[in-house]
C-alpha cells in the first residue's frame, strides 16, 4: 500500500533533496513537497489522507492550524534543528544523515515490532543470541548468513561481540571500522552514509557484507541500545540489504534485550549441556514478558546434538523448535573455513531457515542493481 508524506520545508534545495531521497529510496511511499505556506495549506485542504505530515519548525505555526482543521494533527511530526523546537509534537532531527532521518521516519509512521524500535521497511533483522558463551554462535550466524545468499539473499553479517575473531576468516583489513563509523554517527552524522560505503566489505564465499573485525574491545564494550539503533538503522536504510544477521556476545544487558524486541527472528541457541540450558532458562525466566511478544519470533535452538536423548528441555515449548548437530571435526579445526562446509550442519540450518518461512521471489526491477545477486529473500511469519 503506498503511503503518501507531505514534506514541508523553507529552504527550496534541502526540500528538493529529502523528497528525491524519500521517493528513491521508498518505493511505496509518494513524496509531496513544499516550501511556501500558501501552496500547504491549500494542498491540506483537497487532500487528507496523509500518512505523514514532516514540517520544519519555521513552518510550524501556520502548519499546525492547518493540520487540525484537515484531522492531520496526529500525523504532524516536526522536523527540528535543534531537541525541543517541536512545541510539544514529535520530534525528527534535520541534522543526520538522510537514510537515518528516514528509517525513523518510517518508524514513526509503521507500527513497531515488540515495542521497541525496529530498522527500515523491507530488511529483516535476525539476531543469532545465547544466555551463555562458547554456545556456537558465530558458527551458526555465518552457516546462516552464507546459506541465506544462496537462496538469493541480500545479507549483511554484524558481529558485535567484544572479542571479535572473524578476522581469521576475512583478514584482518581495517579493524578501527566499527569505532570509526560509531563515531561518524554520533559526532558528523551527515558524513555517516559515506563512511559507511568506504568501510564496508565484501566476503565472496559467504556471499555478503561485513564490517572487519576491531582489534579491541573497546567500542563494543561501550555499546548502547541508542547507538545499536542508529547502526542499524544506518545499514538499514541503506536499501541494499534484505536481512541483517546480528552475531552479538552472551549478554544480558539492556541493549541485548532492546536488540531481540527489534528483531524479526531470534534464535537463540542452547548448547545440549545442563550448565547451558539452565543459565538460558534463568535468562528467559528474567526477563520474562519483556521477550518479544510473537512466540514464533523467537526459536529456542539446541545446539552441538549428539546421537543420544541429551539433555531434559526446560526452555519454552515441549522441544527445541530445531537442532544443530555437533561436528567433533571442528574440535581440532586448523581452517575455520571449513566451519561453513560441514553438510550435516548446512542441512539443519536449511532446515531452520525453512521453519522461519524463507522463501525465494524474483528481484523487483530496481533491486536488481545490488550487490547480491538477482533475487532476494522474503521472510513470512510461521505459526
Amino acid at each position: 500500500m503506498v503511503k503518501r508524506i507531505v514534506l514541508a520545508v523553507p529552504e527550496p534545495q534541502y526540500a528538493a533533496k529529502l523528497a528525491r531521497y524519500l521517493k528513491e529510496t521508498r518505493a511505496d511511499w509518494e513524496v509531496a513537497a513544499f516550501t511556501q505556506e500558501l501552496a500547504l495549506q491549500r494542498h491540506l485542504r483537497e487532500a487528507r489522507d496523509a500518512a505523514a505530515l514532516l514540517v520544519h519548525s519555521s513552518l510550524l505555526p501556520q502548519a499546525r492550524g492547518c493540520a487540525e482543521e484537515a484531522g492531520l494533527l496526529s500525523k504532524l511530526i516536526v522536523l527540528t534543528e535543534r531537541a525541543g523546537d517541536g512545541d510539544g509534537l514529535p520530534e525528527l532531527a534535520q541534522f543526520q544523515p538522510l537514510s537515518s532521518l528516514t528509517a525513523e521516519l518510517a518508524e514513526r509512521i509503521g507500527p513497531a515490532r515488540g515495542g521497541g524500535w525496529t530498522a527500515s521497511a523491507g530488511t529483516q533483522i535476525w539476531t543469532v543470541f545465547s544466555a551463555s558463551g562458547g554456545a556456537g554462535k558465530t558458527t551458526a550466524a555465518l552457516n546462516i548468513v552464507k546459506q541465506a545468499g544462496e537462496r538469493g539473499c541480500r545479507a549483511f553479517y554484524l558481529n558485535l561481540e567484544p572479542l571479535n575473531a572473524t578476522d581469521l576468516l576475512f583478514g584482518s583489513g581495517e579493524p578501527d571500522s566499527l569505532s570509526r563509523l560509531l563515531y561518524s554517527l554520533q559526532s558528523r552524522p551527515e558524513q555517516s552514509d559515506q563512511e559507511w560505503e568506504r568501510l564496508r566489505r565484501r566476503q565472496q564465499v559467504l556471499q555478503a557484507d561485513y564490517l572487519d573485525a576491531p582489534e579491541l574491545p573497546s567500542e563494543r564494550l561501550a555499546m548502547t541500545a541508542e547507538r545499536l539503533k542508529s547502526l542499524l538503522n544506518l545499514i538499514a536504510a541503506s536499501g541494499a540489504y534484505d536481512l541483517i544477521v546480528v552475531d552479538p556476545d552472551s549478554g544480558c544487558e539492556e541493549w541485548h534485550r532492546e536488540l531481540l524486541l527489534a528483531s524479526n527472528r531470534v534464535v537463540w541457541l542452547a548448547p545440549d549441556d545442563a550448565l547451558a540450558l539452565r543459565k538460558a532458562d534463568k535468562l528467559v525466566r528474567y526477563w520474562q514478558d519483556r521477550l518479544p511478544a510473537d512466540s514464533g519470533q523467537v526459536a529456542f535452538v539446541l545446539n552441538k546434538t549428539g546421537g543420544g536423548n541429551g539433555c531434559r528441555w526446560t526452555l519454552p515449548g515441549t522441544e527445541p523448535a530445531a537442532r544443530l548437530p555437533y561436528i567433533p571435526q571442528w574440535k581440532t579445526l586448523d581452517q575455520p573455513g571449513r566451519l561453513l562446509q560441514a553438510p550435516a550442519y548446512s542441512g539443519a540450518v536449511d532446515l531452520l531457515l525453512d521453519l522461519f518461512g524463507l522463501a525465494m521471489e524474483p528481484a523487483s526491477a530496481e533491486r536488481r542493481g545490488g550487490s547480491h545477486g538477482r533475487s532476494r529473500l522474503v521472510a513470512q511469519r510461521t505459526g
